[in-house]
């Protein structure tokens, strides 16, 4: 896939992050960069702050400190409108379409901040890179297959030209036909220059597309390497108990511990 000139991006780089709900604190003291372009996966056992990381990321928690910036510009604490206009696109967990409309008015609701004649445009580009949906697209949505909404939802997202797109677990009920079909997809959007951030309970998929893992326990950056470098075994022995018990499991990385 060609890389799309628009969609790109600037280096994100998050410092010493606090965040939570309310007086819930989950995020604790977390710093992570993440590159124009890359793949990162975040992986880590139920509870470790991975989907609270995303939806700091869009605005969606309470931020209680620290820093994120993105090409250089502060934008942490911002609404949801505020990450949206400067390029984040967000996936959320779970079926988040309009089931009882057409795949062509979930995208009409998706844009619904575009002029008319970019709507037009961007809807025809997001049928270019989704042509299953485009075959779709007088179909409603919960008619379709649960691979097929999940590319929806993805889509909605892509329509406004994300710089960096936010995906929160797009396996969960998935068959496993399905799943691959959507990280097939990932992995497409990837190779066409867009920044993903991905968070996805399995992490045997998560890794094989992801470029960069970065573990995640009792809201805290634990292990940060190339996904190459960081075996299942060892995988396993940072969720269970946040060090890697066997140095042989995985080749030499610098981990956070």
């Amino acid at each position: 896939m060609a890389v799309d000139p628009k969609i790109d991006g600037a280096d994100l780089c998050i410092r010493n992050l606090y965040a939570g709900y309310a007086h819930l604190d989950i995020l604790q003291d977390v710093s992570l960069d993440i590159r124009q372009g890359e793949f990162v996966t975040l992986l880590g056992p139920n509870g470790a702050g991975k989907s609270t990381l995303l939806k700091t990321l869009f605005g969606m928690t309470t931020h209680k400190g620290g820093s994120i910036q993105w090409g250089g510009k502060e934008i942490g604490g911002g609404k949801p409108a505020a990450f949206l206009s400067q390029g984040f696109g967000y996936v959320p967990q779970g079926r988040c379409n309009f089931p009882l409309m057409t795949v062509h008015e979930n995208l009409e609701m998706a844009a619904f901040t575009l002029r008319d004649g970019d709507l037009v445009a961007e809807r025809q580009y997001v049928y270019d890179l989704f042509p299953i949906l485009a075959k779709r697209r007088n179909e409603y949505a919960g008619n379709m297959s649960g691979g097929e909404q999940q590319l929806l939802e993805m889509a909605m997202a892509v329509l406004r030209r994300p710089k960096i797109l936010l995906v929160d677990e797009p396996s969960v009920g998935l068959s496993p036909q399905a799943i691959t079909l959507v990280f097939n997809e990932l992995k497409r959007l990837h190779a066409g220059g867009r920044t993903i951030l991905l968070v996805e309970q399995n992490t045997r998929k998560a890794m094989e597309a992801a470029e960069r893992a970065v573990v995640l326990r009792l809201g805290r950056v634990i292990w940060d390497s190339p996904t190459a470098n960081l075996s299942h075994a060892a995988l396993g022995d940072l969720f269970m108990t946040g060090q890697v018990q066997d140095p042989s499991s995985s080749k030499h990385v610098t981990g956070i511990h």
